[in-house]
């Protein structure tokens, strides 16, 4: 998969620390991602693959916003939750990944998590829209 610029759009370290990937299909609103983050948890501890990956799903309310590149709300998310169904291994994390809106202010972000060998889990994210500005 060709490298994926769109974290890019994020300010942090966190965010420069990521080697992200994407198919030609991603878009607005839906896409998968594939990340990697070559930092350990902890600076000069040996980081295990579970919480390698762990560490990276709460990065899917980021990967696909329904807005595209024009950020006029705010979509912050108040929780996370992850759901497995068996135990995840390697380094790269995979986001499928969709983002809803609501015309109540409340959006939502579902990923299917993926590992090397394939789906492991999901996630989910419940947003809050605000107007920026």
């Amino acid at each position: 998969l060709p490298n994926w610029e769109g974290m890019l759009r994020w300010p942090g370290g966190y965010i420069k620390s990521l080697e992200a990937k994407a198919n030609e299909k991603h878009r607005a609103g839906k896409g998968i991602v594939w990340l990697n983050n070559a930092k350990d948890m902890v600076e000069n501890q040996p980081t295990s693959d579970f919480v390698h990956l762990m560490g990276m799903v709460d990065t899917a309310n980021g990967v696909a916003p329904r807005q595209g590149n024009e950020f006029t709300w705010g979509f912050p998310n108040l929780d996370l939750q992850i759901h497995m169904h068996r135990y995840p291994t390697g380094r790269w994390l995979g986001l499928e990944t969709v983002q809803q809106y609501g015309s109540d202010g409340i959006g939502l972000t579902s990923s299917v998590l993926h590992d090397v060998h394939g789906p492991f889990g999901r996630s989910e994210q419940i947003l809050t829209l605000r107007k920026i500005g």
